[in-house]
Parts: structure tokens; C-alpha cells; sequence
């Protein structure tokens, strides 16, 4: 009987103890997460609340590759200082360089001045032949045949640019002189020039003396051979010489 009631009341004590252990581990497990607990109401509330965030601008454009590259391009351009833009020079007018020979002008009515002082030996003709003693024989004549004497000083008959200095059987060391208006004069049978090619004379300059004359014209004796272009052809330098 005594260990029927003492086994009685161990399993009591024992049942009561698990009843307590129980109930100590629910009140833990309600303490820590229970709906019951007001502090932790308080955190959900509180957590519970959405951010408000501002409204979003209306004019707010998506970044994309081409808007920050076109941004950078413009912040570039702002902070690139504009080159300091200088006005242009207006080009000098260029003026066409006029030659020594264009400047010229010959006055027909003012005419040419005698070479030397002289008698005509053989006269200009051009359409007509004449006589020549030395060749003795006939034929044309594009120039006149001014007697004359050896070193005698030759003049130029107008101003002008010495166009060529030449030497040929006939005439001897030959210069020509361009006069303006495409008129030229022909000066033969000359030595000792005083000019060279491309220099400028004036009326009334030696240009040289006359040289004894070439076979060509032996018989004649000293002589000028002068003669008169226009536009190449040969004119009668009578009608000139005044």
C-alpha cells in the first residue's frame, strides 16, 4: 500500500513538472514572437509604414548612352573657350605686271629721228626691184641704204627696248628695237655696240658705230642698213623719218 501511494506520487510530481516545463517553454515562445507582444506591435507598425518618396519630374528623360554623350558634348562646348575669330584680309588687288616694251608708244605724226646724217645709196621697195652695184644685179629692197662713214655714232631713232642683237654675211651685227605699237626699226652694219639685248634706249642714244660694210656691200662703201617693221611686215622708213 505505502509504495502504491509513494509511486502514486512520484508520477504526479513527475507529470506536474512537465506541465511546468511546458508551460515555461510556451510563455518563452509567446514572449518572443507572440502577436500578444506590444513592443513588437509597435516595430511592425512602425516598419510597416511604405517610404514616401517625391514625386517624380515630369520632364525626368532615361540616362542613355546617346543623352550622356550628347551632355558631355555640350558641356564640352561650354567650357571650350571659341577661338578668337580675326577678320580676313581682303587680298591686294594684283596688278598685271606690264613689260618695258608695253609701256611704249609710238606717235606716227612725231615720226623717227635720222639715225645718222647721210645720202640715200640704195632706196627702200618693197614691190619694185632695184639696182645693187655691189651684186650688180636686181631685186627687192626692205630697207634703206644710208651712206655713211666707219665709227660714225648711230642714234636711236625713237625709245624703245632692244628686242635681239644678230650678226648674218649681209648685214653685219644687226640690232633690232621694238618702239610700241608693234612697230620695230632694224639697225645693220654696226660694231661697237653700247647696248645689250632687253635694255631700254631713248631717242637720239648711241647704240653703236658703223662698221665697214660687208661684201654685200663694198661698192656702196659705209653704210647704215636701216629698216622699219610694223606687225612684221616692212614699211618705206621715208615716210617716217622726219
Amino acid at each position: 500500500m505505502f509504495y502504491k501511494e509513494k509511486g502514486f506520487y512520484i508520477s504526479l510530481i513527475c507529470g506536474i513538472a512537465c506541465l511546468a516545463a511546458f508551460g515555461f517553454i510556451c510563455m518563452r515562445v509567446f514572449s518572443d514572437g507572440g502577436d500578444d507582444n506590444p513592443g513588437n506591435m509597435a516595430v511592425a507598425q512602425e516598419t510597416a509604414k511604405p517610404v514616401v518618396t517625391e514625386k517624380p519630374d515630369a520632364t525626368f528623360q532615361p540616362v542613355t548612352e546617346e543623352t550622356t554623350a550628347d551632355n558631355v558634348k555640350s558641356e564640352v562646348k561650354e567650357k571650350t573657350p571659341k577661338p578668337a575669330v580675326t577678320p580676313k584680309a581682303k587680298p591686294a588687288m594684283s596688278s598685271k605686271k606690264i613689260s618695258a616694251e608695253d609701256r611704249l608708244h609710238f606717235d606716227q605724226e612725231t615720226g623717227l629721228l635720222w639715225p645718222v646724217e647721210g645720202d640715200i645709196l640704195i632706196e627702200y621697195s618693197a614691190d619694185k626691184v632695184v639696182f645693187f652695184p655691189t651684186l650688180s644685179q636686181f631685186k627687192t629692197n626692205p630697207a634703206v641704204i644710208i651712206g655713211s662713214k666707219v665709227g660714225e655714232s648711230v642714234k636711236s631713232s625713237a625709245n624703245g627696248v632692244v628686242k635681239s642683237i644678230e650678226k648674218n654675211d649681209e648685214t653685219g651685227t644687226t640690232v633690232t628695237v621694238a618702239i610700241g605699237d608693234d612697230f620695230k626699226v632694224v639697225y645693220g652694219q654696226l660694231k661697237d655696240l653700247t647696248v645689250s639685248k632687253g635694255d631700254e634706249v631713248s631717242e637720239g642714244q648711241v647704240i653703236g658705230k658703223i662698221a665697214k660694210p660687208t661684201k654685200y656691200f663694198s661698192v656702196e662703201g659705209a653704210n647704215l642698213y636701216y629698216q622699219v617693221k610694223q606687225k612684221g611686215e616692212t614699211v618705206n622708213p621715208l615716210v617716217l623719218l622726219r
